[in-house]
C-alpha cells in the first residue's frame, strides 16, 4: 500500500502457502480463473521440507503481479477443510486479491469452482470501515479468498487498465483477541502497526454472511514487496476454536523472510502457541491463536 510504514530491516511476507487435495485442479484455478502464473511445474520437496511439515508433498509456486502463492500436495492424504466454517472461526485465514472489474471476477470465480461466502454480490462498505468494496468466496478446496477494490479505485474505472491490476494485497487472520494478536506479530516480526477500526452493519454481514457482526480489523506492515497482514477480532459473533495440524487443508501458511533467523526463533518460543520445529535454515511455528508460520533465513 503506498505510504505505508515501514518495519525494520529484514522481516518480508514472502508468500502464502495453502494445502491442496488436487494439484492438477487447485492449479488451473488460480492460474485460469485469477490469472496466477505458475513458475515451472510441481515438484517434489526436499528431505528438509518434507521433515519440517512432516509428511512428503509436492508443490508449485505461482505469481500474482509481485506477490506469491505456493500450492502443496501431501502425497498422503490430508484433513478436509472443515464443511461448516465461518468467517470468525480462528482457523479462519483468507487473502485478498486487488482487481478492477469486481463483478466480472466474482461471476469467473463461481463459474470456475468457487463457492460463496458473501451474500447478494460484492458489498461496498461504508467509508468508517474502510469504504472498500470486497466479496469473499472459498476455492475447490474451501480456502477463503477475497476480491477487492480499494476505496480509492473505483470499481471497473474506465481507460487502460495497469500492466499489473492484480496482487495479493494482505493476508487476514480471525484472532480471539485483537490487542493480543498485535502485540505478539509486533514483538515477534517487528511489524509496523497501520489502521485500526470496527466494522459492523447490513454491508459487513453480508460480506462474511453472519448476523450482528461487529469486527476489530488491524493492519500491520512487513518490507515490501509482498503483502501484508490484516487481524480480524471478531467480538460479536464470537468464533470457534479448532487445533489443526500443518498438513491439514485449513492450515494455511504465512511465509516469511528474515536475515535473522535465531533471533525469530528465539522470540517465537516463547510468544507461540507451539514450540517452533527448525531444520536447517527454516523455523515452523504458529501464533497465539493456532495460525502456521514459516520463517525463512535469507541472505
Amino acid at each position: 500500500m503506498i505510504g505505508a510504514p515501514l518495519p525494520g530491516p529484514g522481516i518480508r511476507i514472502a508468500r502464502l502457502a495453502l494445502n491442496v487435495h488436487d494439484m492438477a485442479r487447485a492449479a488451473a484455478f488460480y492460474r485460469h480463473v485469477l490469472g496466477f502464473r505458475p513458475l515451472g511445474a510441481p515438484c517434489p520437496a526436499t528431505p528438509e521440507q518434507a521433515a519440517l511439515l512432516g509428511r512428503p508433498f509436492e508443490s508449485l509456486t505461482m505469481t500474482l503481479g509481485d506477490t506469491r502463492l505456493e500450492l502443496a500436495r501431501f502425497f498422503t492424504p490430508s484433513t478436509p477443510y472443515p464443511a461448516d466454517s465461518r468467517a470468525n472461526d480462528l482457523w479462519f485465514q483468507h487473502f485478498a486479491i486487488t482487481c478492477r472489474d469486481i463483478e466480472g471476477l466474482t461471476q469467473r470465480a463461481v463459474q470456475g469452482g468457487g463457492r460463496p461466502i458473501t451474500r447478494s454480490g460484492p458489498q461496498t462498505l461504508p467509508p468508517a470501515s474502510g469504504g472498500v468494496t470486497a466479496y469473499k468466496f472459498r476455492d475447490p478446496d474451501g480456502h477463503p479468498l477475497e476480491l477487492l477494490v480499494p476505496a480509492d479505485i473505483p470499481s471497473q474505472a474506465p481507460g487502460p487498465r495497469p500492466a499489473q491490476d492484480r496482487a495479493i494485497d494482505h493476508t487476514a487472520l480471525s484472532v480471539s483477541d485483537c490487542d493480543r494478536a498485535m502485540a505478539f506479530y509486533q514483538e515477534v516480526f517487528g511489524l509496523t502497526p497501520g489502521t485500526r477500526q470496527t466494522n459492523s452493519g447490513p454491508e459487513q454481514e453480508r460480506l462474511d454472511n453472519l448476523s450482528g457482526v461487529r469486527v476489530r480489523v488491524a493492519t500491520l506492515f512487513a518490507s515490501p514487496p509482498g503483502p501484508h497482514l490484516e487481524l480480524l477480532g471478531y467480538e460479536q459473533p464470537r468464533g470457534r476454536r479448532q487445533v489443526l495440524a500443518a498438513t491439514d487443508i485449513a492450515a494455511t501458511r504465512t511465509v516469511l523472510t528474515t536475515t535473522d533467523l535465531a533471533t525469530l526463533e528465539q522470540r517465537l518460543s516463547s510468544r507461540g502457541r507451539t514450540p517452533p520445529r527448525r531444520i536447517a535454515d527454516a523455523v515452523l511455528g504458529q501464533d497465539e491463536d493456532g495460525h502456521w508460520l514459516m520463517i525463512e533465513q535469507v541472505p
